[in-house]
Order: C-alpha cells, then structure tokens, then sequence
C-alpha cells in the first residue's frame, strides 16, 4: 500500500506540472521572466497591504448594524468600512447595495444586475435579475428580499422592485421613480414611494407579491419611517406629514418641508427637521408638542437608545448639536465638513457622517464617533492616493493630491510623510501623472495642480523652481537621463526637459491645444510624443536632448484619451473619442500608419516593453483589445469596466483595473483576476525583486503584488517526502 500511495503522489505531482506548463501561453518575443524558464508559469500573490491615512472615504454614510458581529457599516464610493465601537475594523471594496439577515451571518450584496447571496466571507448562492440593482431590503418578519433595480442609466432613478424569497424571483414589477422603501416588521407590510419626485407621488402598501393599499403625497416624497415605541409608521414629503397605523392612515398634519425625522425607541416622541421652517419639531403620536429653534437647512438628526439624548446636525454652520431628553442644549461639537447622516447605536456610541464644506468643495469628507455626548474618534477623508514612483535604491514615493501629502516608503514602513503648504482641497481629484522619480539620482519631482512651482525632493527636503506656467504630467526618460513635463495650459507652445534643478524648453511649432493630456518616449527610437486635446506633437529625441527638435503635428484625435508608445516596434498608440465608439491611432515616428474603429472608447494603453501585446482599456464594453503590431488579435471580456492599464517589464503581465478589481493578461488570455481595493490608481514595478505596488485612490490603500514563478520546486519535495 505504501508503494502503490507513494507511485498515486508521483503521478499527482507529474499531472500538476504537466497542467501548470499548459497555462503558461507561447511567446513570439522570447523568455518571459530574466530568472525563471519558459515552461514556469509567473502568478501574481498579494503579500501586504497597508493604509495611508484611512478615513471615511467619498460621499459616507452609515448602513447600519450587522446583527451578528455587531459591526457598524458605513458606505463609501467604491466599498464600506466597518466599525467596532470607535474603531476602524476594516475597508471593503465592493458595492454598499447591502441587506443583513436579521437572524443569522446571511447577508447580500448588489454586484451589477445581480443580487450575491453571503454567509461570512463566502457566496453561498446568487440571483440574476434583469436590471441593475440599485437598492436590497430584507423583511425581518418574512425573509423576503425587496429589491429595487435601475433600467435604464439615466438619470439614476429606481424603475421596478423584485420580491425574491432564497434564490427564487417571486415577482418583478414596475415601480416608476421608487424612492424610500420600509418595512413594518410585525405585520409583513412593505411601504414603497413612486413618482416619488413629482408632486403627487404615491405610497404603495405590499403585503408578500400583492399590494393591499396605497395613498397619495403633496409634494416631493421624502422618507417613510416606523417607530419602534409606538408601532407608527410616519411618511413626510414636502407638504406634508402622514402618520399610519398599519395600513390606515391616523392624520395628516400639516408639518411641512421636512428633512430628517428620528423617532425616540424609549417613548412616543419623534424629531422632525425642515429644509425652511428654522425648529425641530417635536411629536408625541399624531400631536405636535413643542418646537424647539434651530437653523434650517439639510439637518440630520437621531435619538441615542435608553438617554433619549438628541443628536441633531446644522448643515450650513457645520456643527453638533446635542440635547437632553428635556430640550437643554447639552452640547456644541464643529466639524470640518457638513453633517449629512447620524446613526445611534445602542451601547450608546453615535456616528455622524458628513461632506462637503463651506467653501464649496464637495469631496471633504469626515466620520466623528462620539460616546454619547462626547467626541472620541474622528476619521477624516481617506481617499486621494494617486501616482507612485519608484527610487533606484527601492524607495517607494507616494502622492496624495487631495490632502496635499508626500510619502516615502521603505518597504511597507514609512520612513518620511511631508505635507505641501499651503494647501487647499481640489474640486476634482486629479488624475494625471504628477510624480516621477529619475532613475539616476532617486530624486522625486512633484507637479501640483494649479501650480507654477516643480517641487524637487532630494532626500532631505524640498527644493522648488519657478514655471512659466504649470505643470500636468510628468515622464521620465530614463535612457537619456532626463523628466519631461507637459504644460498645463490652453496653448502648448512647448514641452519641459528636466536635468537636476534645471529646466529645459523644447518648443513645438505652432503649439497644440491643451493642456498636455499624455506623454510617451520611445528611447529606442527617439521620439516623444507629445498629447493634447486632439492632437499628437512628435519631438526627435538628440544628445544633449535639450536640443531635440520639433518634427510634426497630428490633428483629428479628438478628444485623446490615452497615449503610449512600444518601444519593440517605435510605434505610437493613440485612443481617442466619445460616445459608444472610438478610434485607435498607430504612429510611427511622425508617420501615420493606420486608424482603426473600435467599439467603445479606449481610455487606457499600454504596451508590452518585452513582448509584441498592445493592450487598450474599451470603456463602456467591459473589454480589453489586444494588438500585436496593427492587427488586433483578440478582444477579452472582463466582468468589470476597465480604466488603468499597466504591464510588468520582467514578467510581461498586463494589469487591467476596474473599480475595484484587477485582471490579469498575458497576451489575450486572462491569467487570474484579484480584488485589490478601492478606484487602482498606479502601479510602479521593482523588476529585480518581481515585485509590483498598487496604489488605490478610493481608499488610500498600497497593495504589494510579488510575481512568484510556479517552478517544479514547488512540488517536488512533496513528492520526495512521501519516501
């Protein structure tokens, strides 16, 4: 039996190798990786991750409380964060379209037109519906899955309502413009807005599939509330105030303008806030009590469970107010944005979200955990990392575009974080390449948006140097020692060769329309392409390079979106257009070769520097073509929209990402996919170690990807262990 254990285990481990050689596809150019054979296969493996600064994300707010683990979660763009207390338990990426299982790990999640069925970490099960899921409800009492779906993609407005019960569809109906959606959760009853923005909307009462009720609105539907205490379901819109009792409506009062409303778990009170009138308004039942002044605007407010303590939010002067049961202002607390959400938890933590400020910027974001009455954590922000360069010693640089900071890694450890003063929030997160490192010396440039200054980081500090005008993307040249930087204006009259601290102009005759959207060198064939808005300057590269003349300008690229050069063939890839279709330039040098007409709109390019492949990002199509010269030999299908694309020089895979998710390529086949973190926003490689880092915008996350090749190593012990 030993002999016959030990002979299965060999033929295992030969069946293995034979199948881990098969994945590996053939190579027109040559070996794939410099240290490992042909026949090893490379794979990628996240190692490590780390976060910069984690905070509360874009556009927060507070799902609630996972009945199981307890957790807060709180929803951001692109994931959710959870939340234990006062902290910060972890940062997902995924939608935040989410429903719990009130009694079990259950819960489900929305991934495009489909409803994922979880229990822990794991899928258990998944319903495919029509349209996009836009919303996930789950009945405490009947465990049935009320989703809401979208369509058609403009505007963003829910259009029908599934009913599912396990993986099985009970019904789709239509449900135009549906707006809030509540449950009763001791009758069964679902309440569901429709037309909910127009002035008379609708409220339909479901019990199961069947609708058993419905009534009508004035003015804009605004939320539907059920009060724990006294089992009333309140309905506010912009006219008016609808108090139920089940299915029957008890009165109609007339609070107008409503915002918030927070019922109080411990007594038949409820607090109401108003876009207009400047109080909250005090409920007991269907009976207006009392008002108590405070200043209008998009108020939030909640009760905090057993203190009956109120929590209510100014909008516009940015701050907390906190109350006692008996209307004392207990409290004032200031934020740095706008309230926007306040989610009471039992234990007595409470958790206000906010965004935006005074200054009109709408991407500030914060998340302050108070304990009850008291501030005891805040989370600000947490988003904006963007380009990443790479020192020859191995140093990582870091650039965060949003909160004005620079990083430089050791590792995964921080050694250095400096901020750029002064600084103010951008509007938009920019999305160009700001930072780039010489190959040579190690030192880091900087261009900010908005700038006239290169900042220059030697090791220790901060030089700058005065521009005739700003800077929008930086490239370095590292075959001729040099970093180009493209202008940032209307009229690109020149191109920026940086040596050291000096600055070098290379004019272009008769300029280009800007400001510069790419640059891309071909060293070995010496040209640099410079991208407008619609237009490629093509420059010859000379020694010194601060000579290099301009050669020609080509029109008819409107508007470009990406631009790269292969350094194999000298050709240049240009990607332009709008809508659903556009079109792929080939350059060689200042000659045009060929256009060619693809569906969707090539966003990103990048080329395979050891290899023939030219991969293009098709926004809009979930597909990424493939070309090997100008022949384009394959379209790969993606289950996500890709937008970055970047291609290891010493394994010679192409990284495609999505929002959340990163394909692996190698050539046409997809050799696995990772789930890496929030909007990818850069990767730089370390050739020599097979390592690459991924920097995520979404969530300030730097993931490191090791390139392992699979060698017979690998499972040979296993075999002789056997003996």
């Amino acid at each position: 039996m030993r002999v016959l254990w030990i002979c299965m285990l060999i033929a295992g481990g030969l069946l293995l190798g034979i199948a881990l050689i098969a994945l590996q596809p053939t190579s027109p150019i040559g070996p794939v990786l410099a240290s490992a054979p042909l026949s090893d296969p490379v794979v990628p493996v996240i190692t490590a991750e780390r976060f910069l600064r984690p905070g509360a994300g874009m556009f927060p707010g507070v799902l609630g409380v996972h009945p199981v683990s307890g957790e807060v979660w709180v929803c951001r763009n692109g994931g959710w964060m959870t939340l234990q207390g006062a902290e910060l338990r972890s940062i997902q990426p995924g939608s935040c379209d989410i429903g719990f299982h009130a009694q079990t790990p259950r819960w489900f999640r929305a991934e495009g037109r489909s409803v994922v069925i979880m229990s822990g970490t794991t899928p258990v099960g998944q319903v495919t519906l029509p349209y996009t899921v836009t919303g996930i409800v789950l009945h405490p009492r009947t465990q049935l899955l009320y989703v809401t779906m979208q369509s058609v993609p403009y505007p963003p407005i829910s259009t029908h309502l599934a009913v599912i019960t396990g993986t099985t569809v009970l019904t789709i109906a239509s449900t135009p413009s549906a707006g809030p959606l509540a449950p009763h959760p001791e009758s069964g009853d679902v309440y569901v807005g429709v037309n909910s923005y127009g002035p008379n909307p609708e409220v339909w009462i479901l019990s199961g599939t069947q609708r058993v009720g419905t009534f009508t609105m004035t003015g804009m539907l605004r939320w539907i509330e059920y009060h724990p205490y006294s089992r009333l379901t309140y309905v506010g819109s912009q006219g008016e105030l609808k108090v139920l009792n089940g299915r029957t409506v008890l009165a109609s009062l007339a609070v107008t303008g409503t915002f918030d409303f927070a019922p109080d778990p411990d007594s038949e009170r409820a607090y109401l806030t108003h876009l207009s009138p400047d109080w909250i308004t005090v409920l007991s039942r269907t009976e207006v009590i009392t008002r108590v002044p405070f200043p209008q605007g998009d108020n939030p407010i909640a009760v905090i469970p057993r203190t009956g303590e109120i929590v209510a939010g100014a909008f516009f002067s940015q701050q907390i107010h906190v109350f006692s049961r008996d209307l004392t202002l207990l409290n004032v607390i200031s934020m740095p944005v706008r309230p926007r959400q306040i989610f009471p938890h039992e234990d007595g933590w409470v958790y206000v979200v906010g965004w935006g400020d005074s200054l009109g910027g709408s991407l500030p974001s914060d998340l302050l955990v108070l304990s009850r009455t008291v501030p005891v954590a805040e989370y600000p922000n947490g988003f904006g990392l963007g380009s990443l360069a790479r020192s020859p010693d191995g140093r990582l640089y870091v650039l965060d575009l949003f909160t004005g900071r620079f990083d430089v890694l050791s590792g995964t450890e921080v050694v250095t974080s400096t901020a750029f003063l002064p600084w103010s929030y951008p509007i938009l997160l920019p999305q160009e390449r700001r930072l780039e490192a010489d190959p040579g010396t190690g030192w880091a440039y900087v261009a900010l948006p908005w700038s006239v200054w290169l900042w220059i980081w030697q090791g220790e500090g901060w030089l700058t140097r005065s521009l005739p005008s700003g800077i929008s993307v930086l490239r370095a040249d590292p075959h001729h020692g040099v970093i180009f930087g493209g202008k940032d204006s209307y009229y690109v009259d020149e191109i920026y060769a940086i040596t050291g601290t000096e600055i070098f102009s290379l004019p272009i005759e008769g300029g280009l329309a800007g400001p510069v959207r790419d640059l891309a060198v071909d060293p070995a064939h010496g040209y640099l392409y410079v991208g407008g808005i619609g237009q490629v300057a093509v420059l010859s590269l000379t020694t010194p390079v601060t000579t290099s003349p301009w050669l020609t300008t080509v029109i008819g690229m409107y508007p470009l979106r990406a631009l790269a050069a292969h350094p194999g063939t000298g050709r240049a890839y240009v990607g332009s257009g709008l809508g659903p279709t556009g079109t792929l330039w080939i350059l060689s040098g200042s000659t045009p070769v060929i256009s060619i007409g693809v569906e969707g709109v090539p966003v990103a390019l990048a080329t395979d520097p050891g290899g023939p492949w030219v991969y293009v990002a098709l926004s809009g199509t979930q597909r990424v073509a493939v070309l090997s010269g100008t022949d384009r030999v394959a379209t790969v299908t993606l289950p996500f929209e890709p937008l970055r694309i970047w291609v290891s020089p010493r394994s010679g895979l192409a990284y495609v990402a999505g929002e959340t998710q990163v394909a692996v390529l190698r050539g046409p086949q997809v050799w696995t996919q990772l789930t890496t973190g929030i909007y990818p926003r850069d990767m730089v490689f370390d050739p020599e170690r097979g390592i690459a880092v991924l920097s995520h915008e979404g969530d300030n996350r730097l993931v490191w990807i090791e390139e392992r090749a699979l060698t017979r190593r690998l499972w040979l012990p296993l075999i002789l262990r056997g003996r």
